[in-house]
């Protein structure tokens, strides 16, 4: 059974913010296993006890399960895959960008497919994360 658990962090940025088209930017870090890339919204300077939700901010109407890539499910691979990305006026997710993963490279396109497609109460809103957990248990 695949265990997602999300996290949602807002950050306020000043000034215009341009889109972001990749699925991830440059590695700024590869350490234990983790792999960091740029961040457009600077994501990783935050502290983790600073992500906080804000309710106000936007509203979570769908998900879309992600599919477990088939190798890692046959190799019992488990990591998790941080975005970051914007919310257009229709309350898509738009300009999604990788920002870190466990292990690198194994979970980032599942994890981009799936995030596509949920979906947030209509309202632009601008450099938000989140965290997708890929569990086998």
């Amino acid at each position: 059974m695949l265990h997602l658990k999300t996290i949602v962090f807002p950050l306020t940025i000043l000034g215009l913010i341009s889109g972001c088209n990749s699925t991830q930017s440059h590695i700024i870090s590869n350490s234990n296993n983790i792999i960091k890339y740029e961040s457009r919204c600077q994501l990783h300077q935050k502290n983790t006890k600073e992500k906080t939700t804000d309710r106000n901010a936007y509203v979570l109407l769908s998900t879309k399960p992600p599919v477990y890539p088939r190798q890692a499910a046959r190799n019992g691979i488990e990591g998790y895959v941080r975005l970051e990305f914007d919310i257009s006026p229709k309350g898509i997710p738009i300009n999604i960008n990788v920002i870190e993963a466990s292990p690198s490279d194994v979970f980032n396109q599942a994890a981009v497919v799936s995030f596509s497609g949920w979906r947030y109460q209509p309202k632009a809103s601008q450099c938000h994360g989140v965290q997708l957990d890929f569990n086998m248990g």
